[in-house]
C-alpha cells in the first residue's frame, strides 16, 4: 500500500509541475480513493494552451499500459532523462 500511496503522490506532484510549467499559477486537486479505484480532479488556470500542448499532454497520458514499466516506475520517475514524466504516469495500468 505504501508503494501505491508514493506512486500516487508522483502522479499528482508530475501534473502540478506541467501546469505550473505553461503557466498555471491556481491549482486545485481533489483525490479520492474508493475500493476500486483513484479519482484524480484536477483544476487549473493556465494562461495559455495551444492545440499542440493540449494534443502533447492527451498523447502522453494514452501511451499503451505495460506492467513492467509500472515495476520500475519509482526508479524511472527520479532518474529518467524523458522532459515530461507523464509520458510514465501515462504508461502506467489502471488500478
Amino acid at each position: 500500500m505504501k508503494h501505491v500511496n508514493k506512486r500516487m503522490c508522483k502522479i499528482v506532484d508530475e501534473f502540478f509541475t506541467y501546469f505550473v510549467d505553461i503557466g498555471a499559477n491556481n491549482i486545485t486537486a481533489n483525490f479520492k480513493d474508493t475500493d476500486d479505484h483513484y479519482r484524480l480532479y484536477l483544476k487549473s488556470n493556465y494562461k495559455t494552451m495551444d492545440k499542440k500542448k493540449l494534443d502533447q499532454l492527451i498523447k502522453y497520458l494514452n501511451y499503451p499500459k505495460s506492467e513492467e514499466i509500472e515495476n520500475y516506475y519509482g526508479e524511472l520517475a527520479g532518474e529518467s532523462d524523458i522532459d515530461t514524466k507523464l509520458t510514465l504516469v501515462g504508461l502506467m495500468p489502471n488500478r
